[in-house]
């Protein structure tokens, strides 16, 4: 029987909005993927992956939007990888998956003062 380890859930709503633009914007620059889904419950209650570019999917952020940073601690589909974006909250919800190597987690925890949850 696989064991797996939990996944590490950071704050990062607790930062200011142009810190954690700032830290969306460092991420997207080291990363080795990143992608835009939609969620339209008109259409599907499956997310979706779209073509957006990231700055229009940065137009997106209002005070509703909910932000992530996971480590995310492996999976039999993956390895480990932080896991950093947003959703939106909204009635068409837009997400942001940014992925980046787990070797950088310290560098974020470190400059943004990241706390676990």
């Amino acid at each position: 029987m696989e064991v797996f380890e939990n996944d590490i859930f950071y704050d990062i709503n607790n930062l200011a909005l142009d810190k954690i633009i700032e830290l969306l914007n460092e991420a997207k620059k080291i990363s080795y993927d990143w992608w835009v889904d939609v969620l339209d419950v008109n259409i599907s209650f499956a997310r979706q992956k779209i073509e957006m570019s990231f700055k229009d999917v940065l137009k997106r952020i209002d005070d509703n939007t909910h932000f992530v940073f996971i480590h995310r601690k492996g999976h039999p589909a993956w390895e480990h990888r932080l896991e950093i974006g947003f959703r939106t909250m909204e009635a068409k919800d837009h997400f942001l998956f940014i992925y980046v190597d787990k070797e950088k987690e310290r560098y974020f925890i470190d400059k943004y003062g990241l706390k676990r949850l």
